[in-house]
């Protein structure tokens, strides 16, 4: 078998270990059924546990939210409608795997304060449910919207202590919607008195659901709290004086799936001149943003229990759809459901697990109907009661006592006391125009600058003669290097404007780097514009470098910052490629100024001329040039590669020879560049080895070249003139070796 390669999808079972004799194909192939067989079971496990939790929280939300308007039994089979359709659709197309929907607190919350609002709008009772299912609809529409908009993504920047202060405000409203049913009073009807059966079936549900999971794990919590409820308000019933139940207390009998059909949004009942549009259109806008908050934030939970990743778009496409749908068949608005997801997935529920849940939850409400007439609404107030417990953040106290999270608790009430106080929609207003303030207020403390340098700290790495290498170090503080990173915005700008103000008035030559600037708005390109005139007014000039082609300066950032004023006249600033250009620019400029024309390339300089002869004699200077071999140089032609073994020492007499280190076929970084008057090649001419650099003639350029063995015969015939090289090389390594030192000091400080 040796040398046979086998096909990734045809031949793998050839490339399998061979089964024994006695193995059969079908024993070969029960453990990928076994498998498979295994996978469906736990889904079904995890559907049975879902459906056993969406089931009386799905039925409780729908009668507080649509039972004062359509009765309790309608209100309820809203309620299943929504969960049933959000999960048949959800689990079909949606991104996450294990994620099960159906109506939400916060979806509740919403819409029961949206009924009171329309209710005070003097919106006829009749027309309320249709109101609410506009709103719905509406609110579907918008998370497609999101979802095309890519707002998966942008909804996980909303800090936490905002949705913290949205998810306890919910809970709150959740446990004030429920003090009717707890005191067994119709949701219409007014004080007349109080009994106490609907309070202790409505604790006994809210004590089992909520600590039932100690003594029974395998069982959800809210099944066993409907279960228990309604087993105590029955049989106090049978043993008490009460001849019959007030209606109100149980939710009567669901109606069929014909009852759909009053429901559903029928465009010609609807007075649609009467809506408030404003009104539904802030609800719809709030039910969207908490619903797609509320299932991206379930699904990253349900990825870190089934080890998988979601897709946001796609689950958010796919629960706009499921929501249109309820909106249309008059169903409760929601979202996906932690509790149930949790659950499920803990179970073991996977991928088909929603669908299967949608289907029991189907064949629950066609053939079990009548069983919700024994059902009363005071243990389903006691599961919301419970329910709405988990969503109150209690992390919000601990945050207080902490200095350093005092403010994310203030967020956190703020956005709490508008929820309860105010109103849900405001509230969640209120929390976007937070996050933004708080994302602002965390970019204003970041520092634009990264780090200032001047021309003494950060020379160009042109080598000049000592003359003017000893005047830029004496006024190299006229030209600053700004290092900038991070965003440029509005918020930034006077910031900024400030820490550069000292070097804008007076002669000097800023350098802006960009290479690290992510992004930049329009007030920071103003500022810019007012940084260049400032600097012109006083003399200087305002030079760029490694600008992003992304931040929508061009190539040309003069011509960019002309482009949006109407001003007329051309502003003193220059563009280069690379920061090494802008301080050479800036040197020469510099030393312009200053009265010393920079080394002019094309023209060439004699022997005495140069620094490395400053201490020989007129004699000892023939002598030195006996020794050196001429060599002539084309533009572009390359002297010598990295690792090219080396000896020999180089003189510029005129033209250009750049040091470059290349890190790809076509790109390198420019070490050094050497103009008319300076030395290189002596590291490897003092000690012979490979070269660590390449070297290439920029200009056309004429050398002189001393071998080491012309140095060894100079040395023996003429040591005066060695030992003065060799003193002017130490010089020239002595320079070399503090620039060493600080380029590593600005490495370590980046």
């Amino acid at each position: 078998m040796h040398g046979v390669t086998c096909e990734p999808q045809f031949y793998t079972w050839l490339c399998q270990p061979l089964q024994s004799p006695t193995t059969s194909n079908r024993e070969r192939g029960a453990a990928p059924m076994m498998k498979r067989s295994t996978d469906l079971l736990s889904d079904l496990r995890g559907s049975l546990v879902a459906a056993a939790v969406v089931l009386p929280q799905a039925t409780a939300f729908g009668v507080t939210a649509f039972g004062p308007w359509l009765g309790a039994a309608s209100g309820a089979l809203t309620g299943l409608t929504g969960a049933i359709l959000l999960l048949l659709i959800s689990g079909s197309v949606g991104g996450a795997i294990g994620l099960i929907s159906g109506p939400s607190g916060p979806s509740m919350a919403l819409l029961v304060g949206t009924a009171a609002l329309l209710t005070g709008s003097g919106l006829a009772p009749a027309a309320i449910a249709p109101a609410l299912f506009i709103v719905t609809l509406l609110a579907g529409l918008l998370q497609l919207l999101i979802a095309f908009a890519g707002g998966g993504r942008l909804m996980k920047y909303i800090p936490y202590p905002v949705i913290a202060g949205l998810t306890t405000g919910t809970g709150l409203l959740m446990i004030r919607s429920q003090l009717n049913p707890l005191l067994g009073i119709p949701h219409h009807g007014l004080w007349s008195g109080w009994h106490w059966l609907p309070l202790v079936v409505a604790l006994t549900a809210f004590v089992i659901a909520r600590y039932a999971s100690r003594f029974l794990p395998g069982i959800p919590g809210p099944i066993v709290g409907l279960l228990g409820g309604t087993a105590l308000f029955q049989l106090m019933l049978a043993l008490t004086d009460l001849p019959a139940a007030p209606p109100h207390w149980v939710i009567g009998a669901l109606p069929g799936l014909t009852a759909l059909h009053s429901l559903a949004l029928t465009p010609s009942a609807i007075d649609w001149d009467a809506l408030p549009w404003p009104l539904l259109l802030q609800a719809a806008f709030a039910l969207a943003v908490l619903s797609s908050l509320n299932t991206l934030l379930t699904a990253v939970l349900a990825d870190t229990a089934t080890g998988q990743r979601h897709h946001a778009a796609r689950e958010l496409r796919a629960q706009a759809i499921g929501q249109i749908a309820v909106g249309l068949l008059g169903g409760m608005a929601g979202s996906a459901s932690v509790n149930g997801t949790m659950t499920a997935v803990q179970a073991g529920a996977r991928r088909w697990a929603p669908l299967t849940t949608g289907l029991l939850l189907l064949g629950l409400l066609l053939f079990s109907g009548p069983v919700s007439q024994w059902l009363p609404t005071s243990a389903l107030a006691g599961i919301i009661v419970a329910s709405a417990l988990n969503l109150v953040e209690k992390d919000i106290l601990a945050w207080v006592r902490r200095r350093q999270t005092r403010v994310d608790a203030a967020v956190a009430l703020l956005v709490t006391g508008v929820t309860v106080g105010y109103d849900l929609m405001i509230a969640v207003l209120v929390g976007l125009a937070i996050a933004i303030l708080l994302f602002i207020r965390a970019q204003s403390r970041v520092p634009v600058i990264h780090r200032r340098l001047t021309a003494v700290e950060r020379p160009s790495v042109r080598q000049r003669p000592v003359e003017q290498a000893e005047l830029l170090a004496r006024h190299g503080n006229r030209i600053i290097l700004y290092q900038l990173r991070g965003i440029l915005f509005f918020a930034k700008t006077d910031q900024l404007f400030e820490e550069m103000l000292p070097d804008l008035d007076r002669p000097a030559w800023v350098i802006l780097h960009l290479r690290r600037v992510i992004q930049i708005d329009l007030s920071s390109v103003r500022l810019l514009q007012q940084i260049a005139a400032r600097l012109e007014a006083h003399g200087g000039e305002l030079l760029f470098c490694d600008v992003r082609e992304d931040l929508g300066l061009g190539r040309d950032v003069e011509q960019t910052l002309r482009r949006i004023s109407l001003r007329s006249g051309r502003l003193n600033v220059q563009t280069f490629a690379s920061t090494d250009q802008a301080l050479e620019y800036a040197e020469n400029a510099l030393l312009n100024t200053l009265g010393v024309a920079p080394t002019v390339l094309e023209r060439r300089i004699d022997l005495a001329e140069m620094d490395l002869c400053r201490d020989m004699s007129p004699d000892e200077i023939t002598a030195f040039a006996a020794a050196l071999q001429p060599r002539e140089l084309t533009a572009g032609e390359r002297l010598f590669a990295a690792g090219d073994p080396g000896v020999e020492l180089y003189l510029v007499l005129r033209g250009r020879v750049d040091i470059r280190l290349p890190s790809t076929a076509d790109r390198y970084k420019r070490l050094a560049i050497y103009g008319p008057g300076t030395v290189f090649g002596e590291i490897a001419f003092l000690d012979p080895g490979p070269r660590a650099a390449e070297a290439v003639a920029v200009r056309p350029s004429e050398l002189r070249v001393l071998h080491r063995h012309d140095f060894n015969r100079l040395r023996d015939m003429r040591p005066g003139v060695a030992i003065a090289l060799l003193l002017a090389l130490g010089r020239l390594q002595s320079r070399s070796l503090r620039w060493s030192a600080l380029e590593i000091q600005q490495l370590i400080q980046w």
